[in-house]
């Protein structure tokens, strides 16, 4: 019981998280971890350069990572 709360727990702070981010930055983590869209196939879905969704991805996760913390390592 006390495990099943914990994982309740981180996975309530995670969607909060992804919540939080921009929305650009919220497309790039849903198309790569729900969708499993390559960064290629993500750009060319947004219309976007690849570069800018390169950026787009490393920004979300440091702003995951960093509002996170050990929540998703424990």
């Amino acid at each position: 019981m006390e495990r099943e709360l914990l994982s309740s727990d981180q996975v309530r702070r995670v969607k909060t998280a992804v919540e939080k981010l921009s929305p650009n930055h919220r497309q790039v983590i849903e198309l790569a971890y729900f969708e499993g869209l390559s960064q290629t196939e993500m750009a060319e879905r947004m219309g976007q350069p690849l570069g800018t969704v390169k950026t787009w991805v490393r920004a979300a996760l440091k702003t995951l990572r960093d509002e996170l913390g050990s929540v998703v390592a424990a």
